[in-house]
């Protein structure tokens, strides 16, 4: 029975919500504002307890637990904690700030290779031998050579390479322009079909939990 009760509360305050934050449409007012305010402190509520019962419980007991018996481990576990006090140092003025500068930049530069290497590793070079494999069978040919036209030009979308002229204006080669426009074409195809699908998404989200809290309410 308290099961029950507990689900029609949930319900009733999940269609509240709901239309706290669809009030958005008539304009921001204080209705949607507590809305975005539950959601983002229930949201850094469970992403604390999930970093803390996750990552900082098991860091400790795998690394922490016993310096004497495990120091190569113990030193390694020192590492975040050494980094994360220079991040600390960052927000503060003076020389200190300078250390702070150095833990940013392990942060930043650890992000951007594993980014570099999992975009590369786990989407350019299967695109390409996919890419490759179906043109050699000859299977999929038109579809194959579309991608691999849009792989191609998007890449040279985000190339910035350039001439500078001598009234310094930076100016591309004629093919460097030609495929960086048709590969913002794709960006734009692939932008339009992902915010439809989006939406699609969402609607049929919200049909089936409308539908859902009707039959829960329903006696």
């Amino acid at each position: 029975m308290i099961v029950a009760n507990l689900d029609q509360i949930a319900t009733i305050a999940g269609a509240v919500l709901t239309v706290m934050i669809f009030s958005y449409l008539l304009g921001d007012n204080f209705l949607y504002r507590i809305a975005i305010s539950i959601l983002i402190g229930a949201s850094a509520g469970f992403l604390l307890i999930v970093a803390v019962e996750s990552v900082l419980i098991p860091w400790f007991q795998l690394t922490m637990r016993d310096p004497l018996g495990a120091p190569l481990l113990f030193a390694i576990g020192l590492l975040p904690l050494v980094i994360s006090l220079l991040l600390v140092l960052k927000s503060r003025r003076g020389e200190s700030s300078r250390w702070g500068s150095l833990g940013l930049a392990v942060v930043i530069g650890v992000g951007t290779a594993i980014a570099i290497w999992g975009a590369i590793n786990g989407t350019l070079f299967p695109l390409i031998t996919d890419t490759a494999r179906g043109i050699r069978s000859g299977g999929d040919l038109i579809d194959g050579i579309i991608v691999l036209i849009g792989t191609v030009t998007v890449l040279t979308a985000f190339t910035y390479l350039g001439t500078r002229r001598p009234n310094g204006q930076v100016v591309q080669i004629f093919f460097a322009r030609l495929f960086g426009g048709i590969g913002r074409i794709f960006i734009v195809i692939t932008l339009g079909a992902t915010y439809a699908l989006l939406i699609i998404s969402a609607l049929t989200v919200l049909t089936n939990v409308i539908s859902s809290r009707l039959m829960i309410l329903k006696p």
